[in-house]
């Protein structure tokens, strides 16, 4: 089930990164978007993950996936890219690991 839900995530990140943009676009959000997206991404990448090595491999891939996406963008009618998207993919994968690790942590206490 959890390999299946990061695979289910992966394809809507794909869908909602590679989708044509609307006029009507939250700016002030979008980066907090981004963020919170690729953090929930690196949430269940952990799920997956047998040991922590292979869920930071994961996360370096989720972030590399993040640039194809971002590189993938500059093709797309509407979209640009944008290396400000990619810094806040990046924050989220990372505070994921963040708490992933605090939070570990403290159950070994």
């Amino acid at each position: 089930m959890n390999i299946l839900s990061f695979l289910m995530f992966t394809g809507f990140v794909t869908f909602v990164s590679l989708r044509p943009m609307g006029s009507a676009q939250l700016a002030n959000w979008d980066k907090a978007g981004h963020l919170i997206i690729y953090f929930v991404f690196a949430i269940l990448a952990h799920r997956v993950a047998s040991t922590p090595r292979n869920y930071l491999y994961l996360c370096a891939g989720i972030v590399v996936y993040s640039g194809l996406m971002e590189v993938a963008q500059s093709y797309m009618p509407g979209r640009v890219m944008s290396v400000y998207d990619l810094l806040a993919n990046a924050l989220g994968v990372v505070v994921a690991i963040l708490l992933v690790r605090a939070v570990s942590n403290t159950r070994s206490l």
